[in-house]
């Protein structure tokens, strides 16, 4: 066997735990794990002074999009681009059904959007809006062809996104029967639709009031239902973004049950609290669901370290400072999101191991492995193991850059960790036994990542 790349002298997390290795690498996989300084191969990188994790599984982003009116800065190329700067070897995007149009139609059209332009390897959620007896079809096929995760929104109608519980209930019949997953962004519209309505009459139109229409009553209500509806139709349940306390405890009981229930959240909700929306700029840091108190965040931490998240994700959009400002005059017209992707390995790891919060296999769970086995990556991504592709990312556990509007991969013009001081930055990545970053440089091409096709298995 030919070893063609080798990463010496690293500290290895590794699913059994932590170690002193060498990792060989034969051509796009890992062929063995060896003790520090006994490795041979053509390239010899010394990891000496690095923590080598997989590459990460980022199971969330949103690249090449428009929503309420705004396009995101990336595209799957410079998005991608980001991701890899960031340690991701792997993201999982959306593709849309048009209401009206074949849910086929929409991965397809997505998959010609990626394809020739991504620098990762990437899967596909389908995002269902138009349920109906032909759409319900088409799902054995999406399966098959390798979207096994659907998304659903339980809000947003003015953008054509809303599904009501009927429709939802039969596509969660149809995906269970096929061995799916549905996964929800699950807030109570007729609550915030009422307390929006409520908070313009009253000319109340700040960023905050983004929070307050909002509530983690509404999230905690559209996750209980969910569980119920999926149990029902014997569907695996995941929860989009979870940030609310309550929610995540009936995501954890569901589970302690029997039911295939899981939840992510993201790095944003970890390291932001809602005091942002009350600063001048506060329009920069309005998402769905809102950002709350440091008591829901110390619990969004509890999930992760416990493993009552299976994944963190970035919810990367990439809307820029100018396209969120140009909501800003009331909250309601606010481009909901924030970008992320690039910056999710040193939060994680500033924020949890550096804080005492994770410890380093926590870490790789939430970053990597957690949500390549939810949804459908494993062996092959994920974790570092004999046999597994060659993704890798290397850590420096001890350089510290303060954050700021400029820290990210292209023109987004703001950054919502701006002033924050973070360790743990990524110094090498590398995709199926290529380095494509090395110290912040993209070394690649677009279109040499690949599509994934995905089997889920049983969580």
């Amino acid at each position: 066997m030919t070893i063609d790349l080798v990463l010496a002298n690293g500290t290895v997390v590794t699913p059994s735990g932590v170690m002193e290795a060498d990792i060989l690498v034969s051509g796009e996989v890992i062929a063995d794990i060896v003790p520090p300084g006994t490795g041979r191969g053509a390239r010899m990188i010394d990891a000496r002074g690095r923590i080598v994790l997989p590459g990460g599984v980022d199971a969330h982003v949103h690249f090449l999009i428009g929503f309420m009116g705004q396009r995101s800065v990336y595209d799957f190329y410079s998005g991608t681009v980001a991701a890899l700067r960031g340690g991701n070897t792997t993201v999982i995007d959306f593709a849309l059904q048009r209401r009206g149009r074949s849910m086929l139609d929409g991965l397809k059209h997505r998959r010609v959007q990626a394809d020739r332009h991504v620098a990762t390897d990437y899967g596909l959620h389908l995002i269902a809006t138009d349920i109906n007896p032909s759409s319900l079809a088409e799902v054995p096929a999406l399966v098959e062809a390798g979207a096994a995760s659907f998304k659903v929104y339980t809000v947003y109608e003015k953008e054509q996104l809303k599904v009501d519980d009927g429709p939802l209930h039969d596509l969660m019949r149809a995906l269970g029967q096929a061995g799916g997953m549905l996964g929800l962004h699950a807030e109570n519209a007729s609550l915030i639709d009422h307390a929006i309505a409520k908070h313009l009459a009253a000319g109340e139109v700040a960023p905050r009031y983004h929070a307050t229409s909002r509530p983690a009553l509404a999230e905690t209500e559209a996750v209980r239902r969910g569980l119920l509806l999926a149990e029902d139709a014997g569907c695996p349940l995941h929860i989009f973004h979870l940030n609310s306390g309550p929610a995540l405890d009936a995501i954890e009981a569901a589970a302690a049950r029997g039911q295939k229930a899981s939840a992510e959240t993201c790095t944003h909700y970890l390291a932001l609290t809602a005091e942002k929306l009350d600063r001048e700029d506060g329009h920069l840091y309005v998402m769905s669901p809102p950002l709350r108190d440091k008591a829901t965040q110390d619990r969004m931490w509890q999930g992760v370290a416990s493993g009552g998240f299976a994944a963190v994700t970035s919810d990367d959009a990439s809307y820029s400072a100018e396209a969120k400002a140009l909501g800003a005059e009331s909250f309601d017209r606010i481009a909901n999101g924030v970008p992320g992707v690039e910056h999710r390995l040193p939060l994680l790891y500033t924020l949890g191991v550096e804080a005492g919060r994770l410890t380093l296999p926590q870490l790789a769970y939430a970053w990597a492995t957690g949500p390549a086995t939810l949804f459908g990556l494993a062996p092959q991504k994920g974790s570092i193991a004999l046999g597994a592709d060659a993704d890798l990312v290397l850590l420096d556990p001890e350089t510290r850059r303060t954050m700021t509007p400029e820290s990210h991969y292209g023109a987004i013009g703001y950054n919502p960790f701006d002033g924050m001081s973070l360790t743990g930055w990524p110094t090498l990545t590398v995709r199926r036994g290529q380095v494509a970053v090395e110290d912040g440089k993209f070394l690649g091409e677009p279109g040499q990542g690949r599509f994934l096709t995905r089997r889920l298995g049983a969580r």
